[in-house]
């Protein structure tokens, strides 16, 4: 259980740094057994109005630390394995962080938990991230965390349910340790666009040092379309900027009626966005990929699942992206259905982490298809 981010703690930690370039670093584009050279990305212009508006908010904001969780030796072959859940019980749309050589990773509720987290401290589930939901919300709908630590704080945005208007809303936590309890002291939510169905699927990506929120429209509860937003958070990520920008939207055949589950990295000079489509609970649920331009898009899709069923996990999605900043390939971590049962009560949707190493037409599952397995 959790052995392979066990394994890797010596590494995690390494090259983070205590403020950030004016240019970020990018990380070098593998192509074949070959490397270009190092690229530096620098903010569009179509950004510039938002990034001042928060600077006007705290020009001298902390900078979010560098995530750092080195994958070595026996780690990289057990994440290469390819299929084989890390942790085999009931653990869906999963985020993974690291912190003093140590691996935490949160779920979408299950037993008795609000947000539960594993631990390698512990090697299992270390207890309830948010033990405690803030007054307007109620239990049992809180899903998809995604735990970020800017400054000397850590942020936890979720999905719960607005119980006045019964739709899931995204809102935040915050904690002094990403193994400890996170605290939401809000009196409404941070995204809940009720006209739109809600919004659940909370990601934060950097663009520099200046956050952003991804989330998803939930209109598949009501008839409307799901779309993906980007939208600016301010500097200590508790609160929204602006309005939200349409990445993309469920218009593609093997979607069906939504796209959820959104992540982005940046690599070169270009923007990754995964995604997860089609039907949760059923086996043709799977992760799509696009290309983008900026944070803020535009987007363009491949026309099929960059990553669907295999032989021993079906419907994989609520993948999330992780950078292995001293290292040339990254994490993803996602969940699937296992042992051929899909849905519930009787399936269970287990962890799993696969690296991926990048090339010019984009991220590669190490010893997933194409690779050799």
């Amino acid at each position: 259980m959790l052995a392979l981010l066990a394994a890797s703690c010596s590494a995690a930690g390494a090259g983070v740094e205590s403020e950030a370039p004016a240019e970020v670093v990018a990380k070098e584009l593998l192509v074949g057994d070959e490397q270009t050279a190092t690229t530096t990305f620098t903010v569009p212009e179509s950004q510039t109005a938002m990034i001042a508006e928060r600077s006007t908010i705290a020009p001298d904001h902390p900078v979010p630390h560098s995530v750092s969780a080195g994958i070595g030796g026996a780690a990289q072959e057990r994440i290469s394995n390819g299929g084989i859940p890390v942790f085999s019980g009931d653990f869906a749309d999963p985020d993974v962080v690291s912190h003093d050589g140590l691996f935490f990773a949160y779920a979408t509720n299950t037993l008795f938990m609000n947000v539960p987290i594993l631990s390698t401290e512990r090697n299992g589930v270390a207890g309830d991230a948010l033990p405690v939901l803030p007054t307007w919300s109620e239990p049992h709908h809180v899903w998809a965390p995604s735990v970020t630590e800017i400054g000397d704080r850590w942020l936890l945005h979720y999905t719960t349910r607005h119980t006045d208007s019964g739709r899931q809303c995204i809102s935040v936590a915050v904690g002094n340790d990403p193994g400890g309890s996170f605290v939401d002291d809000s009196t409404e939510p941070l995204v809940c666009p009720i006209d739109q169905g809600g919004a659940i699927d909370p990601s934060v990506v950097f663009d520099g040092a200046d956050p952003f929120l991804l989330w998803k429209s939930d209109g598949n509860c009501c008839g409307l379309s799901t779309i993906i937003y980007a939208q600016a958070l301010s500097w200590d990520g508790t609160e929204v900027i602006g309005d939200p920008v349409e990445l993309i939207r469920n218009d593609l055949s093997w979607e069906r009626d939504v796209v959820e589950g959104p992540s982005m990295i940046e690599v070169g000079d270009t923007w990754w966005l995964f995604y997860s489509a089609n039907r949760w609970d059923e086996a043709g649920y799977a992760v799509g990929l696009a290309e983008c331009s900026s944070v803020l898009g535009p987007c363009l899709r491949q026309a099929e699942p960059w990553l669907d069923s295999s032989e021993s996990l079906a419907g994989p999605g609520g993948l999330e992206v992780i950078s292995l900043t001293d290292r040339a390939a990254d994490l993803v971590v996602y969940h699937g259905w296992v042992d051929g049962e899909v849905g519930y009560p009787d399936g269970a949707r287990a962890l799993d982490a696969r690296l991926v190493r990048w090339t010019r037409d984009g991220p590669v599952l190490i010893g997933g298809v194409g690779e050799g397995s």
